[in-house]
């Protein structure tokens, strides 16, 4: 095998990683969309987004953790070199000497397995750190791309509103000029006109609102936030049942909120291991060759030996250090148990929630045939001459509420699913790619 130097292998080093750095940007190469689907909103974000960048680097740490752990598996080798000249009474004497030294521990009692297997439980949960974070990004995505359809919505409820309350003015002012309605009925039909003007004027501002807080979810300027792709898959559930609460509540216990506290308990009682091990002695391998020159004479000298290594704890640092880690594991245990209380609770709160919305989906789509009969009723009497014109508008402000409440519901019932499948611990790919926001093939 050709030797290399070690400039060799550190330039080589250097290239792998670049090489890794410029492979992770490619494969993160979202794009904006326009129009936006909801899909593309959720990559772009998580590929942009600071908190996911620094997840990763958290994760890239502790690679580099255990990896320096696993480091003392294997012998440890040193050069040492050095070259002096001495002068002394007009005398001069030079030396050169190189020597070699190589060790390696045999035997600590635990202290390295635990340290390494502490290692490998701090890996786990960086990685589930990252998963908990992409889960955490995606659901905040996807409530604020529902957020700006919810306001889009509304104002197309609201400008329905508006156009039925124009052709109601236009209706009383006819009526007004063939002599069969009354100054009173235009007065009240353009008042009720404004006022619906003015909500719609209303709503439309708070459309900016909801598309900047969009952008800041993904990462992007707000005035370089595409127009939205349309969600055709609104949400019609069925009723929940307690059975399936109980069942999610069982699910939620595989959070990996709670999988990150359990991996950093086992990791602290990793660390307790290894602080006890550090007052226990070791034996250890160690072997050295070496060359001098003095003055022209040139001498050669190896050597091997077994070391034990007996620690003792004068000061009491190494027992404190054990107090130290026991502590931590406490506090780590407290951690694991308030985190499964934690998830418990927002289940058995996005439970009843979503709950909440199915029953007002229902409702409101009630609501809605009822007020829509109830118009065509007051505006047949009021052709008739059996009603008044406050009947009528009375009836359109009924209608326009009971849609805009459907909008609400419809829009509030896809968040509730969404804020279920993300305390559940669920993957929110299937809840995104059922939001279809392709028109359905005829």
């Amino acid at each position: 095998m050709t030797k290399r130097s070690p400039f060799y292998w550190i330039g080589l080093s250097m290239m792998i990683l670049v090489t890794h750095q410029a492979n992770a940007a490619q494969d993160c190469q979202a794009v904006l969309t326009s129009p936006l689907s909801l899909e593309s909103a959720v990559n772009y974000g998580l590929c942009h987004h600071p908190q996911s960048q620094h997840v990763w680097a958290q994760l890239a740490v502790q690679k580099a953790g255990l990896a320096i752990s696993q480091d003392s598996n294997k012998p440890a080798l040193s050069l040492q070199a050095s070259t002096a000249n001495t002068w002394q009474a007009g005398d001069s004497q030079s030396s050169m000497s190189l020597q070699a030294q190589l060790n390696y521990l045999l035997f600590d009692f635990g202290e390295r397995k635990a340290s390494q297997q502490q290692a490998r439980y701090l890996l786990d949960a960086a990685q589930l750190m990252l998963d908990t974070t992409i889960q955490s990004l995606s659901k905040d995505i996807v409530t604020a791309y529902l957020a700006v359809l919810k306001v889009q919505a509304q104002i197309d409820a609201k400008q329905r509103a508006v156009t039925a309350a124009q052709q109601t003015y236009r209706d009383a002012e006819a009526r007004y000029q063939v002599g069969s309605g009354t100054p009173l009925e235009v007065v009240q039909a353009k008042a009720a006109l404004a006022q619906t003007q003015l909500v719609l004027i209303q709503t439309q501002s708070q459309l900016a609102n909801s598309r900047g807080a969009l952008a800041l979810a993904i990462g992007l300027s707000p005035p370089k936030l595409p127009a939205l792709s349309p969600i055709t898959n609104l949400y019609t559930p069925n009723s929940l049942t307690e059975q399936q609460l109980s069942q999610w509540l069982q699910q939620s216990q595989q959070h990996s909120d709670i999988r990150i506290e359990q991996a950093n308990l086992e990791a602290a009682k990793q660390a307790v291991l290894t602080a006890r091990s550090a007052n226990k002695p070791s034996v250890s391998l160690s072997a050295n060759s070496g060359w001098q020159d003095r003055d022209g004479s040139a001498q050669d000298s190896t050597g091997l030996a077994l070391n034990l290594t007996v620690p003792l704890d004068i000061g009491g640092a190494k027992q404190a250090r054990i107090q130290q880690a026991l502590a931590k594991q406490q506090a780590q245990e407290a951690s694991l148990l308030a985190s499964q209380q934690q998830v418990e609770q927002t289940v058995w709160q996005a439970f009843y929630e979503l709950q909440a919305a199915v029953a007002t989906i229902h409702a409101a789509q009630e609501s809605v045939a009822s007020s829509d009969k109830a118009l065509k009723v007051a505006l047949a009497r009021y052709q008739m001459g059996l009603s008044t014109m406050l009947d009528v508008l009375n009836a359109q402000s009924v209608l326009a509420n009971s849609q805009l409440q459907q909008v609400n519901a419809q829009y509030d019932g896809l968040t509730a699913r969404v804020a279920l499948s993300y305390r559940l611990g669920e993957s929110l790919q299937p809840t995104i790619q059922q939001f279809s926001t392709e028109p359905s093939a005829p």
